[in-house]
């Protein structure tokens, strides 16, 4: 009767290990990756139209500010890509107006922000003021009339994993007049100062301050080898 009891005993005691995670290990999975990873791209100049690289076609950046002749200019750069080298320029030319808007923008929102570090902290609570001047500022300058600073275009294969294209990439470049730009943005500016007196006339010292610093900036001129 002992034995009986003892044996039923260690059976309910096993049966409560493995209740409780004490039977064999669990055996861990490992853990998949998501997916793939996706393929390098590798792009190859195949051609190109100048030797090397101007600065201004290699960069990703749409606007720069330098001098030349003299004068202060906005450059502004447009591209597009094509299977067909004339049809790849017509694209650049007919996305111009859109891509050199952007690129105003992206300056404007540059130019602004540069201002407003410049205040050291005295900008807070003109946000919303800025953002519209932004808007303003990229409405406003005529890029119709900029003149062209250069093109460039290459002949490109592209490798992405098994996979390969080739096509055309035309760089056009374009400047205009780096007094009109600054003056689009005291122009944008002076419109909301206006608004703040009449909204916010708490912020008026500070707009007014801002009115300053802008008519202060100086633009950041690129080096004129990069220029070219």
């Amino acid at each position: 009767m002992k034995r009986t009891l003892g044996l039923t005993m260690s059976a309910m005691f096993l049966v409560s290990l493995i209740s409780c995670g004490g039977g064999a290990p669990a055996v861990v999975q490992p853990v998949e990756p998501d997916g793939p990873k996706a393929p390098k791209i590798e792009r190859v100049v195949i051609k190109q139209s100048k030797t090397p690289t101007p600065d201004w076609a290699a960069s990703d950046t749409m606007w720069q500010e330098g001098s030349e002749g003299g004068k202060v200019w906005v450059y502004l750069r447009v591209e597009a890509e094509d299977p067909n080298k004339d049809t790849a320029k017509l694209l650049a030319d007919g996305q111009k107006i859109a891509q050199m808007a952007d690129a105003i923008k992206q300056l404007a929102t540059h130019e602004f922000a540069k201002v407003t570090e410049g205040m050291a902290g005295e900008g807070a609570g003109l946000e919303t003021y800025v953002f519209d001047a932004v808007a303003a500022v990229s409405k406003n300058v005529k890029t119709g009339g900029a003149l062209n600073a250069g093109e460039y275009w290459e002949y490109v294969q592209e490798i992405k994993g098994s996979e390969e294209k080739t096509f055309y990439r035309y760089v056009l470049r374009f400047k205009i007049d780096y007094n009109a730009f600054k003056k689009a943005m005291q122009d944008a500016w002076n419109e909301q100062v206006n608004k703040v007196k009449e909204v916010n006339p708490e912020l008026k010292d500070k707009g007014q301050q801002m009115t300053d610093a802008i008519n202060n900036a100086e633009p950041e001129l690129t080096a004129q080898d990069e220029v070219k």
